[in-house]
């Protein structure tokens, strides 16, 4: 949420507990009003004082009436919001709250009224924030974290003209929004990162040939051979990082339609034949012959398979193995993993290892951009599947995505649907 939208949403917010802890106020003032004035009144018939009175009584109930409608419309309001209001009296006692506020601060205390801020909120800087408002008058508002629960709230005190020191407290919970600010930043920093190395490198290979190079035999083939490996790299990120983009944003969409897995294996194998046999790496397949189809993206789960084929290929020493294979995950789901006989990794990089940019060892990461597993667990994920890996330092590693299979009557229904399409292939959308 950008800055300006917080600003009108907490603006409006405090504006309807305002408006809410008037209703209240006065409501209950105009309802003692008019009970004192009913005893004062004798009954005297009907003289023209009496009448007047008894006027003056009849407009008070309105009011009161009026404002008691009022008050259960910003209770419906108040109810009806995301963000927690809490009413606090002078001496930090609590005197009315929202659900909002009863889920964001959940309570095993069978009543909040009559509490102070620190038993309903378990945080002190909460509680002194309250304080520091009825001390100086004034809008109080930090951002905190909880204490023990690890979620990170934003939290505003108002004070109220009356009473003096009653205060309207006023939190939400920005746990995600401070995630998602943590997640651009590093992202931010992680693709400078990636594009210095490359730039850094054309920009010397470039200098070199203008130095003088090109007069040296044999050395302007060379650095624009090098220059061309980087631009290839450059070429990889940027693809990537739009793929990625487009899967986390929804906006490139699976064809879904019923795939065979046996199929699906061979076609990714035969893409990386060339690398493997480079390499010196035997490519095999061992699919299950009771697995059965699937439902997915033609284009994206084989491109998910050929990047784990390809990873596997490139930590996988000569005369090694990278097997692709797949078996029935209960009654609903078919697994399909590449296991490979390489390198292995490190049990405690594994939690991280479908995170974007990160490199188990980017001293050997063989120039990867560090984007392939985490656009296949987001390609898993669009297919409303799961990603898994296990692996022995030494021995090997096994990637595994989980589908779900297809359901015949759906798979057909989609199949029409897909084919009645004049463009079969979803082309690649670039987000503006």
């Amino acid at each position: 949420m950008t800055t300006v939208a917080w600003v009108v949403t907490f603006g409006a917010l405090v504006a309807c507990a305002v408006a809410f802890w008037y209703a209240v106020r006065y409501r209950t003032r105009l309802r003692a009003s008019e009970a004192e004035l009913r005893q004062s009144v004798p009954d005297a018939g009907s003289s023209p004082v009496v009448s007047h009175i008894r006027h003056a009584i009849d407009d008070l109930r309105r009011r009161a009436e009026e404002f008691a409608a009022e008050n259960i419309r910003l209770r419906t309001i108040l109810g009806a919001l995301d963000d927690a209001v809490i009413v606090v009296g002078a001496g930090q006692e609590i005197l009315s709250v929202n659900d909002a506020a009863l889920a964001l601060f959940p309570t095993s205390l069978a009543t909040v009224r009559g509490r102070t801020v620190i038993e309903m909120t378990g945080d002190h800087e909460i509680a002194d924030l309250v304080r520091r408002c009825q001390a100086t008058g004034q809008r109080q508002e930090h951002t905190v974290e909880v204490s023990g629960s690890g979620r990170v709230v934003r939290a505003i005190a108002v004070p109220a003209d009356v009473p003096k020191d009653d205060v309207l407290l006023l939190a939400r919970d920005v746990t995600q929004v401070q995630h998602l600010q943590t997640v651009r930043r590093e992202l931010v920093a992680n693709v400078s990162h990636e594009l210095r190395t490359p730039l850094a490198s054309i920009k010397l290979y470039v200098e070199t040939l203008l130095d003088g190079g090109l007069e040296v035999p044999g050395m302007a083939e060379d650095r624009l051979n090098k220059i061309n490996r980087e631009v290839d790299e450059l070429t990889q990120l940027v693809r990537e990082l739009l793929e990625l983009a487009r899967l986390e944003s929804g906006r490139d969409q699976p064809n879904l339609v019923p795939l065979d897995v046996a199929d699906l294996a061979e076609r990714a194998l035969e893409r990386l034949e060339a690398q493997a046999e480079r390499a010196g790496v035997v490519l095999e397949t061992a699919v299950s012959p009771d697995v059965p189809t699937v439902y997915g993206d033609r284009r994206m789960l084989e491109g998910a398979l050929v990047n784990l084929i390809h990873n596997a290929v490139k930590f996988t020493p000569l005369d090694g193995r990278v097997t692709v294979g797949a078996h029935r995950d209960g009654d609903d789901r078919v697994c399909l993993w590449v296991e490979d006989t390489g390198i292995g990794i490190p049990d405690e990089h594994l939690p991280r290892l479908f995170e974007r940019f990160y490199k188990e060892d980017p001293a050997r990461s063989g120039g990867g951009t560090g984007l392939g597993l985490a656009i296949v667990k987001h390609v898993a994920r669009v297919h409303e599947g799961t990603v898994a890996v296990t692996s022995a330092v030494g021995h090997g590693s096994r990637f595994m995505i989980v589908l779900p299979v297809a359901e015949p009557a759906q798979a057909r229904v989609t199949h029409r649907d897909v084919s009645s399409e004049t463009n079969v292939h979803n082309p690649l959308i670039i987000p503006s």
